[in-house]
């Protein structure tokens, strides 16, 4: 059975949860401003009270691990088992800084599906690196990089 437009369209009535991995529309640097379509990690999700719609802070996912700069600061995943469980398809390194960190409606102008994916939503930031993430940003709040 296919897909009419109107179901493609179903999972932005849906919203996601904190600590999903999602696939986002998110400005590269080279070439500067192109968007493209790449994992980001669900931070919080907010509703506004009038509209009642949603809206997510969101974290980038990128290949440039910058493991040696960015291990004690950002999540980075590269154990094989743990990027298939997370459903992220290469090696990623979720970027926490303030200034990259973005809120976004949950609509189709913001978030897009991959090939073969039926919403944005990929997959989930598994329990261990939820605690990475609480203690990097208790960490950043301490050292001022919050």
């Amino acid at each position: 059975m296919g897909l009419d437009s109107r179901s493609r369209f179903d999972w932005a009535s849906q919203p996601p949860s904190a600590f999903d991995i999602v696939t986002a529309y998110f400005p590269e640097t080279n070439p500067k401003g192109e968007l493209r379509l790449r994992p980001c990690l669900i931070l919080d999700v907010l509703q506004d009270e009038e509209t009642a719609e949603y809206g997510c802070r969101i974290s980038f996912g990128t290949k440039n691990l910058k493991i040696l700069q960015r291990q004690s600061i950002d999540i980075i995943v590269q154990n094989s088992l743990h990027l298939d469980e997370m459903g992220l398809p290469y090696a990623t390194r979720f970027d926490l800084d303030a200034k990259n960190i973005v809120v976004l409606p949950w609509s189709s102008e913001f978030f897009g599906c991959w090939r073969g994916f039926p919403s944005p939503r990929i997959g989930f930031l598994l329990e261990t690196y939820r605690r990475d993430y609480a203690y990097i940003m208790a960490m950043r709040e301490i050292n001022g990089r919050a």
